[in-house]
């Protein structure tokens, strides 16, 4: 089993890694900093301190999602050696290769009949040896599959578990900042969190606007102000367009994220949502 080793081995190594510092660190940071809102609202500075450690958290969850997604791709790189080691294993059990040839004997003198060629026994062990080889080949790479699949899928719950602890500090975060408003601190809580700068659609040489999915196709990336939900603080939203303009993905509002988290975390619902 020495191909499962390697392949599943090496999975499980970066999968465990990136769970442990997961769960070790960043779901620990989190919970601290919705620790912060229990009794009462922090002050202006102690709320941008706070919006800017969830966004490096969002980060580095981003970028362990990155390294998740390319390990996404190995049960479907091992689908087609599994595929041929079932064909080389049916076509092994249906070789018509005949192991002796000859002809009956007939009532002529001269022509009695007998054997012509036979196989060696060593040629029928020889096939039984690459029928046992295929099944093996077979057996280690579904395990393979099965032990890839269950890996990534473990690691699922930490990360939703910490992006639900930091979307909760996001709304505590924008429910605090309303309640700055008429302090004039408000204006000073936005200037840090949703900084001035290019958003723009037509901006062709900022390639963090630009994207290639996971799919092949292109899309052109913009933050916009969400309008679904009126309120003294404005929500920011990333969206995505296809190639004519149409608008075919949008992220997650936010009052909190700035906008490479934004975009970031649009472009991993790319490669995991669209077709």
């Amino acid at each position: 089993m020495a191909l499962r080793s390697q392949i599943s081995g090496i999975v499980a190594n970066l999968v465990g890694s990136a769970q442990g510092e997961l769960e070790a660190r960043i779901q620990t940071e989190a919970s601290q900093l919705l620790s912060k809102f229990t009794n009462q609202c922090p002050d202006s500075d102690e709320l941008i301190k706070i919006a800017k450690i969830r966004n490096n958290l969002l980060t580095v969850i981003n970028l362990f999602q990155k390294k998740l997604n390319k390990l996404n791709s190995i049960p479907s790189k091992l689908r087609p050696p599994i595929s041929a080691a079932s064909r080389l294993i049916r076509l092994l059990k249906r070789n018509p290769t005949r192991l002796a040839t000859g002809a009956r004997p007939s009532f002529s003198d001269y022509d009695r009949g007998g054997l012509y060629s036979a196989k060696t026994a060593g040629f029928t062990t020889s096939q039984a040896d690459r029928l046992v080889k295929a099944v093996l080949l077979l057996e280690a790479l579904e395990d393979d599959l099965a032990a890839v699949n269950d890996l990534l899928q473990s690691v699922g719950p930490s990360f939703n578990n910490i992006r639900e602890l930091l979307e909760s500090v996001n709304t505590n975060i924008q429910e605090c900042a309303e309640e700055l408003q008429d302090s004039g601190s408000l204006q000073e809580i936005l200037s840090a969190v949703q900084p001035l700068e290019s958003t723009n659609l037509q901006d062709d040489q900022n390639e963090n606007f630009k994207y290639r999915g996971a799919n092949g196709k292109d899309y052109t990336l913009a933050i916009i102000e969400d309008t679904s939900i009126k309120g003294p603080v404005p929500r920011r939203v990333a969206i995505a367009k296809d190639n004519i303009g149409v608008i075919i993905l949008r992220g997650q509002p936010s009052f909190s994220s700035d906008t490479q988290v934004l975009l970031d975390e649009l472009k991993f619902r790319i490669d995991n949502q669209l077709p």
